[in-house]
């Protein structure tokens, strides 16, 4: 793993957390708005619960793809994983705390999931296999930047 991808990548993540999730479901694709933390290694995480959507694609078919985007500096970020319950109690308080903490930063915003009537909370973690940061704007004619994880 290139280090100085990684950490492009990740510190893009941390500064722009809101993404659409893909995944595939029995009726075909379904795309979902998440607010994603990054955890170790390769795996980034979000929340979500056990009786949503995107939970039962996710546990049924778990190759997810990410796609993030910055309007005004003119980037985006592609990335695709495996997803998987954390269930390690250690990372699902660390993500739980980081999640509020990014929540309460956002004045009169309430995250999506919190409107889900049913089920519990869950962590659900992505080991990314492959991320693509393009930088469109300021360019140049030689085409946008690209940061690559794979």
């Amino acid at each position: 793993m290139d280090e100085t991808s990684y950490i492009k990548i990740f510190k893009y993540i941390d500064h722009n957390p809101a993404a659409v999730l893909g995944t595939i479901g029995e009726d075909g694709p379904h795309g979902s708005v998440i607010y994603v933390v990054t955890a170790t290694g390769r795996t980034v995480c979000f929340v979500t619960k056990d009786q949503s959507r995107k939970y039962h694609n996710l546990t049924a078919h778990p190759q997810v793809c990410l796609t993030f985007l910055n309007e005004k500096e003119g980037t985006t970020l592609q990335a695709s994983g495996k997803a998987f319950v954390a269930d390690d109690p250690g990372l699902r308080e660390m993500i739980l705390d980081r999640v509020a903490k990014m929540h309460a930063t956002m004045s009169g915003w309430i995250a999506p999931v919190t409107k889900l009537a049913d089920g519990q909370y869950v962590v659900i973690g992505v080991d990314l296999t492959y991320a693509t940061l393009t930088e469109y704007q300021d360019s140049g004619i030689g085409g946008p930047i690209i940061t690559q994880l794979n």
